[in-house]
């Protein structure tokens, strides 16, 4: 009998066994239905508590009321002041574990500002902006900076700028050491570095390139204030065991911008320029034209071929506007080596040995020698026809009537000072002619003014130019209609400036932020923008302190800021037909 039950109590026990196998092996189905959980996991406790003093231990546990994952925690975990070496930080089930691998410092307050860096585990939802504070001493420090991070040229908000504070003074500071605080701009450019003593900083901003969080490289761009700061009061919760659960909570939420805070000026960003002249490039763009770009504009520029040539009329020089890029137009068709040295106000002196690269030869010249040698060879008495070259011009269906009908050629003709033009108006026919607008003749403006709601035709007959590699043009014809004085619209702008001592530059920008028009003014001025074609603008106006009628960056060691630029609050929008006018304090 007692076999018997044994037996029974066996098999009984086995068929539970499989049947919790079954069980656990099972997949296990989320409960549909139900509003979807938008909410980020929230801290509950923590050993220590948030903004507790005293403390002398190496590991921190943060407990929230869901499981949690880290994401993207080197980039976004910012500690201050930073430590040598990282602690490590692991999320394990609902708990974040903090470990410190060195030896904190004594009477300090620490703040682990961890971004976006925690979410929970389900559906992915950010506790943002959170932050741990605790100190080593008997107090939390409870002073506060906070401002704005923009660029100094378009005063749009910088996004990921580290800001830094240091607590001595050395202008060398920022180039040897790291910062005792930090922080970093959100999208809006807005930062805050809470819970700082009470002592005058140096700071600074910085688009670290590579994560040393010094500023080591001439690409990353920087800001700077012009002298030291002084932090600003800001209340704190003092944590100690006598508090409730409720208030632990609350405090354990505080996030680093739920207080107004007290703010600087902003900081302006901008990238340092060199100064020194350099020759940036030297180059055959192709056969026969020889390009030198240089950093600046050239002030007493030498070129020396050491070449010997037997002829003295071997290229003809162009320039650009600003007078930093130099175009060698080659007449000799053979010349495809140079050797040369470049000086330019004896800040450089360059010796180069330049050769044609055999892929870019894609000139004309070699099209116009490979259709003579077929055409030596072929038997046919058909003459093979040669490439012409093809103007560019400026011309749109819809042209505007008060502007200039301009084309232009890829090379320079043999000098042509006017160039024969059939302009057709509606019906009439008038010969008139095109005025070279540049020494080496490759741009042209046709002289004649254009009337309003009219409809042309321009030709430009072939083989009437000729180029310094002996190619005639190809023929343009172009119809178009010309608008009217009703279809487009004028600003009117009254500039008032206090500052008579500087000469303001006022540039017009078209909605794409493209500059269309600038003014430099030393006065109260009335200015007018006419012919303005409607849609929206913008104005910028620029404090040319220098008064070299351009924007100038800045340069930290020197504690030199960037030109100061002032946007118009407002985008102005210009109607056809219609004047606008606008009032303007600077």
């Amino acid at each position: 009998m007692k076999n018997k039950f044994n037996k029974f109590i066996t098999y009984i026990s086995i068929y539970a066994v499989i049947i919790l196998l079954l069980i656990s092996c099972a997949n296990i189905i989320t409960p549909s239905g139900g509003p979807r959980d938008t909410n980020p996991p929230n801290p509950v406790r923590s050993t220590p508590s948030n903004y507790s003093t005293q403390f002398n231990k190496n590991i921190i546990e943060i407990n929230f009321n869901e499981f949690i994952l880290l994401r993207d925690l080197k980039n976004q975990l910012l500690i201050s002041p930073p430590l040598n070496e990282m602690p490590e930080i692991n999320a394990k089930g609902k708990t974040l574990i903090i470990e410190f691998k060195e030896k904190l410092k004594e009477n300090t307050t620490y703040t682990l500002f961890f971004g976006d860096a925690i979410i929970d585990l389900t559906e992915g939802n950010v506790l943002s902006a959170y932050q741990f504070v605790f100190s080593t001493g008997s107090t939390i420090d409870s002073m506060t900076v906070s401002g704005r991070v923009v660029d100094a040229f378009t005063e749009k908000p910088e996004k990921d700028f580290y800001v830094m504070l240091y607590d001595h003074t050395e202008d060398s500071l920022p180039y040897k050491e790291k910062p005792y605080y930090l922080s970093k701009t959100r999208e809006n450019g807005e930062y805050a570095i809470n819970n700082l003593r009470n002592i005058p900083y140096k700071i600074f901003a910085l688009k670290d390139a590579n994560n040393n969080f010094k500023f080591d490289q001439s690409i990353e761009k920087i800001a700077f204030a012009d002298s030291l700061i002084i932090p600003y009061y800001k209340p704190v919760f003092k944590m100690d065991t006598s508090l409730k659960d409720s208030l632990l909570k609350d405090s354990l939420k505080v996030k680093p911008f739920d207080v107004k805070l007290f703010s600087i000026k902003d900081l302006r960003t901008f990238n340092e320029v060199d100064s020194t002249q350099r020759l940036l490039r030297a180059e055959f763009v192709k056969k026969g034209e020889l390009l030198f770009a240089f950093r600046y504009p050239v002030k007493d520029l030498k070129i020396n071929t050491l070449n010997k040539f037997d002829y003295d009329n071997w290229k003809v020089e162009e320039w650009n506007l600003t007078k930093d890029t130099l175009i060698y137009w080659l007449l000799k068709p053979e010349i495809d080596s140079l050797s040369l040295t470049v000086n330019d106000n004896n800040q450089f002196n360059d010796t180069l040995n330049l050769r044609l690269k055999q892929k870019s030869i894609k000139a004309p010249l070699l099209d116009t020698l490979n259709v003579q040698k077929k055409q030596k060879n072929s038997k046919s008495t058909t003459p093979l026809k040669i490439p012409k070259i093809f103007p560019k011009t400026n011309l749109s269906q819809t042209f505007d009537f008060f502007q200039k009908i301009s084309f232009s050629f890829p090379n320079p003709m043999l000098k042509y000072d006017t160039v024969s033009i059939i302009l057709i108006e509606e019906e009439d026919t008038i010969n008139t002619y095109a005025v070279s607008m540049d020494v080496v003749h490759r741009k042209f403006q046709v002289h004649d003014e254009l009337k309003q709601g009219k409809g042309y035709k321009l030709i430009l007959k072939e083989d009437l130019l000729t180029d310094i590699f002996g190619f005639n043009n190809d023929s343009l014809v172009f119809s178009f209609k010309t608008n009217t004085i009703e279809e487009i619209g004028n600003l009117i702008l009254n500039v008032s400036i206090k500052d008579s001592l500087h000469t303001y530059i006022i540039q017009l920008l078209s909605e794409n932020e493209v500059v269309l028009n600038q003014r430099f003014i030393d006065k109260n001025t009335k200015l007018r923008f006419k012919n303005l074609a409607p849609g929206s603008y913008y104005l910028k106006a620029i404090l040319d302190k220098n008064r070299n009628r351009k924007w100038d960056t800045g340069n930290y060691i020197k504690n030199v800021q960037a030109e100061k630029v002032k946007i118009y609050p407002v985008k102005i929008t210009i109607r056809a037909n219609w004047d606008l006018e606008e009032n303007w304090e600077l």
